[in-house]
């Protein structure tokens, strides 16, 4: 036998399997400030409970259980 160096057994691998594209977003519609107009987003993962506030002048539009009523609240102080 020889000294000669070993090759490296070749192995067969197979390719990743693709991964599964995410689950789609959750379509939010975006509601509008009345008092500013700015735009107030909902995932409609808040608690019920949990008051909604404008991002832009901090104004309290709400519970997010009565954005999420079917319809929606006459109280709620954001337009679609």
């Amino acid at each position: 036998m020889t000294d000669a160096p070993r090759r490296p057994i070749l192995s067969l691998k197979f390719p990743p399997a693709p991964k599964a594209p995410p689950p789609p977003a959750p379509t939010v519609q975006p509601w509008k400030c009345k008092p500013c107009g700015a735009a107030v987003v909902l995932t409609g993962t808040e608690p019920e409970d949990q008051e909604v506030r404008c991002p832009k002048c901090n104004a309290k539009l709400g519970l997010a259980g009565q954005f999420l009523s079917d319809p929606p609240s006459p109280k709620i102080r954001a337009r679609r």
